[in-house]
């Protein structure tokens, strides 16, 4: 496993009020690397087959600034046949790469594209997973 990078830290600012969200650590206000506001999404999706095409996934358009929100993590795995007809059924595929979303929205180490090297369909997905206070990350897949 790839060693873990430090988690950036970013100050999260309340839309309503518009001051700054802080935690309750001795009344100093903390940099926290945990988004209040984060929902688990799909960035993008795409099926693939080296045998039947398309084959490969261009991954370019995915790796510029916004695309995620910072703080979070992003991943790409194949989340098998099941849960892309049903997104309420776990996700069974294998993990094709992940990072951390940088303070501009990039997905830092996205790969150019994906490539299959399989003769059936890879259903697969560009996935941002939520970091909980807890350190868990909550992503779009139930139980995967």
């Amino acid at each position: 496993m790839a060693e873990e990078k430090e988690l950036p830290n970013i100050l999260w600012r309340d839309k309503k009020t518009g001051k700054i969200i802080k935690t309750e650590k001795k009344g100093r206000l903390v940099e926290c690397w945990v988004c209040p506001c984060c929902k688990p999404k799909v960035i993008a999706s795409k099926v693939t087959n080296a045998r039947t095409g398309p084959k490969e996934w261009d991954l370019r358009p995915y790796k510029k600034e916004r695309v995620g929100l910072p703080g979070a993590k992003w991943r790409l795995r194949d989340v098998g046949e099941s849960h892309h007809n049903n997104p309420n059924a776990s996700c069974s595929g294998s993990h094709y790469g992940e990072g951390w979303i940088n303070e501009k929205g990039v997905l830092v180490g996205l790969q150019d594209k994906f490539t299959s090297g399989y003769s059936y369909n890879g259903y697969m997905e560009l996935q941002m997973g939520c970091v909980r206070e807890d350190g868990s990350i909550e992503w779009p897949c139930p139980n995967g």
